[in-house]
């Protein structure tokens, strides 16, 4: 019984949300959700292991 309660319930927010979109609103991301200047992301690339982002914008290529 609580799973076809809940089977509902996202249905009807799925629904809602379409309804919603179809009249001209749309879900957008946050402004916070935004990339960010360019020394945030080459900190953020290097967190992750890759390479900063002045080498990453010098390749001329990618590599076959």
């Amino acid at each position: 019984m609580e799973k076809e309660r809940i089977e509902l319930l996202k249905k009807v927010a799925i629904a809602a949300v379409i309804l919603r979109t179809s009249q001209g609103d749309s879900i957008r991301t946050s402004e916070y959700r935004s990339k960010g200047n360019e020394w945030v992301t080459d900190h953020r690339r290097m967190l992750l292991g890759k390479r900063n982002l002045s080498s990453f914008k010098s390749k001329r290529s990618t590599s076959r």
